[in-house]
């Protein structure tokens, strides 16, 4: 097969594409264009590709993963937030900490930020940002991705408009910063209790018209299922503060039932339903019902709350799960390999593959990156080498290593 650009023939003692079985001792060919044109055992690839130089990998080979939710922009809080008191708490703390930072360390610390999570293997994410400022610190790590401009109910009672606000404040950074090629912006809600209807339906209408999924933090607390059903609950008690009008934000239902009364699940694609740790059977069933992906936060969710989504739950109704870390501000790193370690010690029982599939497939799904996820023909989602990997049980080892040695074989 001729090439109108050098092509790389890359083997390895395995190759994970993630969407078909492992294979032992395969290779993959990759065009100039980082495209990849073929896979298969080793022996047959090489003899279709003979002109091609063999470069020899020394672990398993896996396309880069996606983390579908963080925040890099509140990466200069790290080990700032203690956590274990629940959302509210949690989120107080955020405003009150981030206010002893200047611009030039939040980036500076987004930056890092980003780079680490590359490095360990992440090729997109869906970043969500109230500001831009992580923007330019995703196009320094090259990572591609969704950037979910995240609003609030605060900028709409500031601006009288959030969604034109947030326009305006993307227009203007466009015209002194150039927009990364490969990162999409999506308008995006905060959470249910953080907006109110007006706004929410505005985004979701926003996001039907562009034929792109949106985000949202759902079924995060107890105190946010509190707030929906009866208006009771501590984030009942922060609004008043705010002088959010009272029952403005409790429409008396889960939920599911609330975001499918707003209008979240009238486009072409479900938002990207994260958390979802309070979650209960109607909320399950309405997200399987509008095919609505779930974003699992594990060491997020144990850090604020102690406490798990219902993953056997979801699996067994069918949902499409995703994996992210949050932010900083309450987990670790933005290391996926934390998340999916994290996940196989607190189900033993579970296979292994289901969440190397969330990292890679379950993400690239849920953003709508048709080029990414996993190692196929027609692709371009970067090919990473990851040591050590067991020959006896491949992906039940990588799932297993917090930091496992990643080394970039193809960047996307």
């Amino acid at each position: 097969m001729p090439f109108s650009h050098p092509a790389r023939l890359i083997s390895a003692p395995w190759v994970l594409p993630i969407a078909s079985p492992a294979l032992a001792e395969a290779a993959v060919v990759v065009d100039g264009e980082k495209t990849i044109v073929a896979l298969g055992p080793r022996a047959e690839i090489k003899s279709a590709f003979a002109s091609l130089p063999e470069e020899r990998a020394q672990g398993a080979l896996l396309p880069g993963l996606v983390n579908s939710h963080t925040h890099l922009e509140l990466s200069v809080l790290a080990g700032h937030l203690p956590g274990g008191k629940g959302l509210p708490s949690w989120a107080t703390q955020v405003g009150r900490e981030t206010a002893f930072f200047s611009a030039e360390q939040r980036f500076d610390a987004a930056r890092r930020a980003a780079m680490a999570a590359a490095a360990a293997g992440t090729a997109a994410v869906g970043d969500v940002g109230n500001t831009l400022l992580a923007v330019p610190a995703l196009a320094g790590a090259g990572l591609a991705g969704v950037f979910f401009h995240e609003l609030l109910g605060s900028r709409e009672a500031a601006t009288g408009d959030a969604l034109a606000d947030a326009g305006r404040e993307y227009r203007e950074f466009v015209q002194s910063n150039p927009w990364p090629a490969n990162l999409a912006r999506m308008p995006a809600p905060h959470a249910l209790y953080s907006a109110g209807p007006d706004l929410l339906r505005r985004i979701f209408a926003a996001a039907a018209g562009a034929g792109r999924s949106t985000s949202i933090h759902v079924a995060e607390g107890e105190d946010e299922i509190q707030l929906l059903r009866d208006g009771t609950g501590r984030w009942a008690e922060i609004l008043a503060l705010l002088q959010v009008p009272a029952g403005s934000r409790t429409p008396g239902m889960n939920p599911l039932a609330y975001l499918e009364s707003l209008g979240a699940f009238a486009g072409e694609r479900a938002p990207l339903l994260v958390h979802m740790v309070c979650a209960s059977a109607e909320d399950i069933a309405l997200a399987q019902r509008h095919h609505a992906p779930v974003v699992l936060c594990p060491r997020s969710n144990l850090h604020i709350g102690g406490r798990l989504p219902d993953v056997r739950a979801s699996l067994t109704a069918g949902l499409a799960l995703a994996l992210g870390t949050d932010s900083l501000g309450s987990s670790p790193d933005l290391s996926l390999w934390g998340e999916m370690a994290a996940l196989a010690a607190h189900f033993p029982d579970l296979a292994p593959e289901i969440w190397l599939h969330a990292a890679t497939v379950g993400g690239a799904a849920a953003l709508g990156l048709d080029a990414f996820g996993a190692l196929a023909p027609g692709k371009r989602p970067g090919i990473i080498d990851v040591t050590p990997v067991d020959m006896q049980a491949p992906c039940a080892s990588l799932v297993a290593a917090t930091s496992p040695e990643v080394s970039w074989v193809i960047r996307p």
